[in-house]
């Protein structure tokens, strides 16, 4: 079964449809789905919360979650305070209830995966690394089988975060870094696994992740990633942005110098050739070129770490380098604020340790921005680091199965 969800969140108006000639299975999936999504929200509820808060009865509350206690994915504990008459039994996610598998697949051929249960806790975990693009189907199939330990039954999803632009029916249909195009994953694997399968690019779910480990408080947000490439996501309305034909939000592909550097995509002038690690080591060796025994110390893999460092002993070459890296980076955000605006963009790369990059940066966007954006937004580092695409990836499983899942009447029969 595959999937792209659009996190629409169910809200209270199915308790209207109980005094329609609608269909009661249908009525009994969608309000089963309205307590368990309450229960999330609340982490601790009574019976008598739900049906106060939802506007269903006493009656039906108490057999949806009984329903729900047999599925296995919610529990009671303990007892809350009483306001008169007998303490109320509490309700609480049962977090072995079911498992998210989350799977990142990066730029460089790198496989991540982790599986959680439903509150987030770390169950099991894998890695391994791939050449070619015909290696990563079967690699996928053993990875998942493994760390699902060949169960199924208790697996609420998998979500797969891939490079490049995905299709909706999960491919990946161009990998620039990686030289990949068409690779038909998705599809594939919903034969193999009969759960639901997302597939999205893995820096708009580092966004998504951004944005729950903020607690959802702001509820449009950009995401920049710079490293070994440039990539961003794009959160509106609590959404991943999804753009035509696969594309998500390719910044590290937005020309910036016409007549710049030849790019892997085939253009000129893209940011990530002004600002990628591979671009910035080359801005170094150009700038050190009579410094051989300095230079030895640098490569492409460090580079951003050794310009943090000499940054922090205030060399004025360093500082040089870091504010032309900076004003790039500018352009390209500046760019995205003018076109669609947003509360929050949040910048994950070791550079945002350097005083002078981040300076700049703030300096150059506050200053070029149109004046409609100015003050309306703010710039973040990011809090989750590295882990971010795959704590996005499990987030947005878990939210698709509290908010969107549908129960069947076999599911509790």
């Amino acid at each position: 079964m595959f999937g792209r969800t659009t996190n629409k969140v169910i809200n209270k108006g199915v308790a209207i449809l109980q005094g329609e000639r609608a269909n009661n299975t249908w009525v009994k999936s969608q309000n089963l789905n309205l307590v368990l999504n309450l229960i999330w929200e609340s982490s601790l509820v009574s019976r008598a919360e739900i049906s106060k808060k939802t506007g269903l009865s006493r009656s039906t509350v108490s057999q949806l979650v009984s329903d729900l206690i047999q599925t296995g994915v919610i529990e009671e504990t303990g007892s809350g305070d009483s306001i008169g008459g007998r303490r109320p039994i509490l309700l609480q996610i049962k977090p072995e209830g079911r498992r998210i598998c989350a799977v990142h697949v990066d730029d460089g051929g790198q496989i991540h995966a982790i599986v959680e249960d439903l509150l987030g806790n770390a169950l099991n975990q894998s890695s391994a690394f791939v050449t070619e693009a015909g290696e990563l189907l079967p690699t996928l199939k053993v990875m998942i089988n493994d760390l699902l330990e060949n169960d199924l039954e208790r697996v609420a999803c998998i979500v797969l975060a891939l490079p490049g632009i995905i299709s909706g029916d999960g491919r990946i249909l161009s990998a620039v870094n990686l030289g990949w195009k068409d690779v038909p994953i998705g599809p594939e694997l919903a034969i193999n696994f009969a759960v639901p399968i997302f597939a999205e690019n893995a820096t708009g779910l580092a966004a998504f992740g951004e944005l729950t480990a903020r607690g959802l408080e702001s509820r449009n947000l950009i995401y920049l990633r710079i490293g070994s490439a440039v990539g961003a996501g794009i959160v509106t309305y609590n959404q991943l942005h999804q753009g035509l034909r696969g594309s998500e939000a390719e910044i590290g592909h937005m020309v910036i110098d016409i007549k710049g550097k030849l790019c892997k995509c085939g253009r000129r002038g893209c940011l990530e050739t002004k600002v990628s690690r591979a671009a910035v080591y080359q801005t170094v060796k150009d700038s050190l070129n009579s410094m051989g025994s300095e230079l030895a110390q640098i490569n492409g893999a460090n580079v951003f770490e050794w310009l943090v460092g000499q940054d922090a002993e205030e060399r004025p070459l360093v500082r040089e380098i870091l504010t032309t890296i900076a004003q790039n980076v500018a352009v390209g955000i500046i760019n995205v604020l003018n076109v669609i605006g947003t509360d929050s963009i949040v910048i994950q790369s070791k550079l945002c340790d350097s005083k002078t990059f981040w300076q700049v940066l703030n300096e150059t966007v506050a200053n070029e921005v149109l004046p409609f954006a100015q003050g309306g937004f703010e710039l973040l580092r990011s809090i989750l680091g590295e882990t971010a695409i795959l704590k996005g990836a499990t987030a947005y499983g878990r939210r698709h199965f509290f908010e969107q899942s549908r129960f069947s009447i076999e599911d509790y029969e």
